[in-house]
């Protein structure tokens, strides 16, 4: 039997004066859930489907946006899309919310909301109407990471190199990050993979030179272009 056909048997069966310990022994349910779907149907009986399951969804969702803010969190990410380089994401709209005064709803809200509206697509990133000209054909990239430790030996730094044409990849663990170890370095993977059209790199002060002679190079930028 289904379970509302089993609801409604037990309510007619309490209805023709049934003892509760039957109806439950019949019916393979415990005495509470007889009482229970009796009450319901003592305070649902004027509703056709009163032996139906109630909705567990909560009455009250404090989370939940109100219109108003809704309005605002569209009004305020339409705007920013329309300004050039302008960020759009929920964090620039909390800002915006902030900066107007009004009351700033959740990320995870906003997030919802600018989804729920189909507003998530990423803006068109303008193209450049011709390509891009490939000034090296040889790019070697090169990058310091560091300092690291090993307990009872001390700090040390890796050196990184790699042939971003062929992938191959050079690491060497150095003490310092002296300019004589890092040109070491490179002088090794040089021997190894050939010079390059271009050595990639960040401003790591190693790598450019000195703060007291800012506008002068240091060893590795010479050597390069040596």
């Amino acid at each position: 039997m289904q379970e509302y056909k089993q609801r409604q048997e037990a309510v007619r069966r309490y209805q023709a004066k049934e003892k509760i310990a039957r109806i439950a022994k019949a019916l393979g349910k415990s005495r509470r859930w007889v009482y229970l779907w009796i009450d319901r149907y003592e305070s649902d009986r004027d509703k056709p489907d009163w032996y139906k399951d109630h909705s567990k969804a909560p009455k009250h969702k404090p989370t939940k946006i109100s219109s108003e803010q809704e309005s605002q969190v569209i009004s305020i990410r339409e705007s920013l899309e329309n300004q050039q380089y302008a960020q759009t994401g929920a964090i620039s709209i909390q800002y915006e919310f902030e900066r107007k005064g009004l009351a700033i709803p959740a990320l995870w809200t906003i997030n919802r909301t600018i989804s729920r509206h189909g507003l998530a697509k990423q803006p068109p990133v303008a193209r450049p109407t011709m390509a891009y000209p490939e000034l090296f054909i040889h790019t070697h990239q090169m990058d310091l990471v560091g300092p690291r430790y090993i307990k009872g030996d001390g700090s040390f730094y890796s050196m990184n190199l790699i042939d971003i044409t062929t992938h191959s990849c050079y690491v060497k663990a150095i003490r310092h990050k002296s300019s004589d170890q890092i040109l070491k370095a490179i002088v090794e993977f040089w021997q190894t993979h050939g010079l390059p059209d271009a050595l990639q790199m960040d401003n790591e002060l190693a790598f450019r030179g000195s703060n007291r002679y800012p506008r002068s190079f240091g060893s590795v930028v010479r050597f390069a272009l040596s």
